[in-house]
């Protein structure tokens, strides 16, 4: 189905008639590819070269270069670009230099977690790291699983209601995983506001003072496809 076969069919749905109110044609344009200042490691290219990526695009290879530098950064790029790649390459060289390090992942869906997850572990195979225990850890997660991810992960995939209700009330029960935390992912972050954006807003201050509490300070990765416009 060609793009306007697909407009005609909104416009004539049901559902969804009289809804779009602007549509705009975005020309397609040549992809520019970068290198980092320094070069991927081996286990991360051949990773990467697993699933058929030969280069990285000038925005992951920035992104790779801020992260190695110990800097917090935003990447605001368009959906499907590869944003993914801008924390999962960091992620794999933090654990190749630190075996003992963690990284905490927060996405907004469970289905959103577990893709990621799912694509995370992949790399982490291709990388010679599966021993590394990592996992998704939210309401559908079983008890043992949770204790084994408490107790022995280094990579936990959740969302913000799980650090609110299971991990920050039970912090002396994470405190191995809190004082090696390294790396803390925002992904598909947005401009909230209203009641969801404070609860937001003072979820992250409440972090922030419990790592600091545990001598942690971890480089924070965000990710968004809109907060641009």
């Amino acid at each position: 189905m060609d793009f306007s076969s697909f407009l005609d069919q909104i416009r004539s749905s049901p559902n969804y008639r009289g809804q779009i109110v602007y549509v705009r044609e975005v020309p397609a344009r040549e992809a520019r590819y970068a290198e980092p200042a320094e070069p991927l490691s081996e286990p991360v290219r051949r990773a990467l070269a697993a699933r058929g990526i030969e280069a990285l695009y000038s925005h992951q290879a920035q992104a790779v270069d801020l992260a190695r530098a110990g800097l917090d950064l935003m990447v605001v790029s368009g959906t499907a670009s590869g944003k993914s790649l801008c924390y999962q390459i960091p992620i794999i060289e933090m654990l190749l230099a630190d075996t003992e390090a963690t990284a905490l992942l927060l996405f907004p869906t469970k289905a959103l977690c577990q893709d990621q997850f799912q694509s995370m572990h992949r790399l982490l195979d291709d990388a010679g790291l599966s021993q590394v225990v990592a996992g998704v850890y939210d309401g559908d997660t079983p008890g043992h699983t949770r204790r084994k991810l408490r107790e022995q992960a280094s990579l936990i995939f959740s969302n913000p209601d799980m650090v609110h209700a299971a991990m920050m009330p039970q912090h002396p029960r994470w405190a191995d995983f809190w004082a090696r935390l390294r790396l803390i992912v925002l992904d598909e972050m947005h401009v909230y506001s209203g009641i969801f954006g404070a609860n937001m807003a003072n979820l992250m201050r409440r972090f922030w003072r419990l790592c600091a509490h545990y001598e942690a300070y971890p480089q924070v990765i965000g990710c968004s496809a809109t907060i641009g416009n």
